[in-house]
């Protein structure tokens, strides 16, 4: 989702079906990916060759793992490596990757240690310029890769990476995630991040432990770091014999490797809200923001890492969700485009005589994944004109929301949406939800968004609560009254919530009145030419239907994702976030036809196939009479 990049281009690049990659399966395994470098390598007290070989730079092992007869030691060190190097070369000599391949890896790999080189020399890092990552201790620490933004932190990103290079352990595993998602092709970025990930997978199995992956940019970092992940690890029959044979489930990994070694997930805020890091324990700001000095700052990196990667950091669960087709039906009834227009405070353009909002095709992400809120109405608006202004520095896109806020407030709505939230319903768990009391008459023009929260901290200040009378709420003495649970996000339900301008007022602040359910089911009816705008995790599209007819948004938990927690965990807010037991991965459905559903939809995720899907082509934007910008290329504007 690089900003430089057009939609068209980075859509070509993110769904390139790869051909051919040079990692090796268990039972395909060449001397040249046996083993990793382990910084301070062991030696086999064991002679297994005359010439004492070594394991190369930067090779890996692709799911290889047995017990060195000699030494007793696990080939997943890098000992009992070199005691099966030349074993395992005349064994699988066939399989080897070819010359040509493996000479694609190594010039990929050699550029991305080198890393890019602005011209007219070095540009200075906030960490100092000959700044180094902290030394990776086997004894204390567990394999971890990271994939970062550049961009993001205003640049931070980018020194970060910058330090990666100079240390030897991380110079393999630090990523930047734009280059990865470019670099599919047959020995691209995609390939050494596969490579690199089944390395750390036999590495951390051998000492008991799951591997770690830290995202680093703003809160759509991390859903986009589950997508590569995904896409490193599905299977294409095409290439089985590279590596990419299906183990049964559409993946390269076994059901039991994923749910033992699939990573667990740390965020680095470097974004604006940083709600997803804040929520685990890992801070509002990146390491090192206020440090006045190069050294304070590398020290405060250093920690933060150190903490990611310690062997004594607790593993929660994550709810994680999705947005699925009704059931039985293999595809969503509705279509997304993103809003287009100029830059300022109203978007919009005068065509004949009235004020239009004016579309284009969406960019990527897809929505699929949703890892924080998800809402429809005037936040989403909102955020939809924000992608048009998106500002340098953090402070500067607090106050371009606010602009845009009271522009919406300001402004007439716009012939391609209704009154408030008038024409949606909503049913939570096969129930009535939206709007209250419909029985009644009652709609949803009075009301200002509805949604759900997974995670309780929403756009730097907001949080939801069990709802509770006004008597309650306002009540001196807390014990006095039964506790409301928090918003959590690890107990298998969201948080629904429904507002008015004056909810805020009647909850005495930004605490959300939430209702725990475990699915949502949205239905839109409007007339032709109009739509709904929704947000999830920051990221607004406009929803629609070509033919004008009434439209659902159907979300589920679709996953259980593993996460670290970090050492600025407030349980106040998050509640107990081990009360739904250690982390683990798991595809969820309340079936196992809704389960098979689930993976289904990740790898048509991966593949590009809901790109096809969700995504309006300009012929159905004008089809539903909607307005479209004339040239529109969208650009990705997500908060990574």
């Amino acid at each position: 989702r690089a900003p430089f990049l057009s939609a068209s281009e980075l859509r070509m690049q993110v769904y390139r079906q790869p051909p051919s990659m040079a990692a090796l399966t268990e039972s395909s395994v060449g001397a040249a990916q046996l083993g990793r470098r382990f910084g301070d390598t062991e030696k086999c007290t064991t002679d297994v060759s005359e010439d004492n070989t070594q394991i190369p730079s930067g090779a890996t092992t692709f799911g290889f793992e047995r017990t060195c007869s000699t030494c007793s030691s696990s080939s997943t060190s890098s000992s009992a490596a070199n005691c099966f190097l030349e074993e395992a070369a005349a064994a699988s000599s066939e399989a080897a990757p070819s010359p040509p391949l493996q000479r694609l890896l190594d010039e990929t790999r050699r550029r991305m240690r080198a890393g890019p080189r602005p011209p007219g020399g070095q540009l200075a890092n906030r960490y100092g310029s000959g700044a180094c990552l902290p030394t990776f201790g086997h004894d204390r620490h567990v394999p971890t890769l990271a994939l970062i933004n550049p961009r993001s932190g205003a640049g931070a990103g980018g020194d970060i990476l910058a330090a990666a290079r100079q240390t030897p352990y991380y110079r393999d595993r630090f990523f930047n995630v734009l280059d990865v998602v470019k670099g599919r092709e047959r020995g691209g970025l995609l390939d050494v991040f596969r490579q690199e990930l089944c390395a750390a997978r036999l590495e951390a199995r051998s000492s008991h432990a799951r591997p770690r992956l830290i995202s680093a940019g703003g809160d759509g970092t991390a859903s986009f770091a589950l997508f590569v992940v995904f896409a490193a690890l599905r299977a294409d029959v095409a290439r089985g014999e590279e590596g990419l044979r299906d183990t049964g489930n559409g993946f390269i990994w076994t059901d039991a490797e994923l749910e033992e070694s699939f990573p667990a997930l740390a965020h680095m805020p470097l974004g604006s809200a940083n709600d997803f890091s804040n929520t685990l324990g890992w801070g509002r700001k990146y390491p090192g923001v206020h440090a006045l000095r190069q050294g304070l700052a590398l020290r405060q990196l250093h920690e933060w890492i150190e903490a990611a990667m310690s062997r004594t950091a607790s593993i929660a669960s994550f709810d994680l969700w999705g947005i699925v087709p009704d059931a039985g039906e293999s595809a969503c009834n509705f279509k997304l485009c993103e809003l287009a227009g100029r830059r300022g405070l109203n978007p919009k353009e005068t065509v004949d005589g009235t004020e239009q909002l004016l579309m284009r095709e969406a960019s990527i992400p897809v929505p699929f994944f949703v890892c924080l809120y998800f809402s429809a109405g005037f936040a989403a608006y909102m955020t939809a004109r924000f992608q048009l202004n998106r500002r340098e520095s953090p402070l500067e896109n607090k106050v371009e929301y606010a602009r845009q806020a009271f522009g919406i407030a300001t402004e007439a709505v716009p012939p391609q949406l209704n009154t408030g939230l008038d024409g949606v319903e909503i049913e939570c768990d096969d129930e009535p939800y939206f709007p209250p009391r419909m029985e009644e008459g009652n709609s949803g023009a009075r009301y200002r968004e509805v949604g759900f929260l997974n995670v309780n901290w929403q756009a730097s200040f907001a949080h939801g609560s069990d709802r509770a009378s006004f008597g309650q709420r306002i009540c001196p003495c807390p014990a006095a009254v039964p506790s409301r649970e928090p918003a959590k996000f690890n107990d298998g339900r969201m948080d629904m919530y429904r507002l008015k301008f004056r909810s805020l007022v009647k909850s005495l602040g930004p605490r959300y009145q939430t209702d725990k359910r475990e699915r949502m089911r949205l239905t839109y009816r409007g007339a032709k030419g109009q739509g709904i705008f929704f947000q999830w995790d920051g990221e607004a599209r406009f929803a629609f239907s070509p033919s004008g007819d009434p439209f659902n948004i159907n979300i589920r938990k679709v996953l259980n994702i593993p996460v670290v927690l970090g050492p600025q965990l407030d349980t106040t807010i998050t509640g107990d976030p081990l009360s739904g037991g250690s982390g683990k991965f798991e595809f969820a459905g309340a079936s196992p036809q809704e389960r098979a559903q689930t993976i289904t939809r990740v790898l048509q995720l991966v593949a590009g196939g809901l790109d096809a899907e969700l995504n309006a082509t300009r012929e159905e934007m004008r089809r539903a009479c909607l307005h479209v910008e004339i040239g529109a290329d969208a650009e990705s504007h997500a908060d990574l």
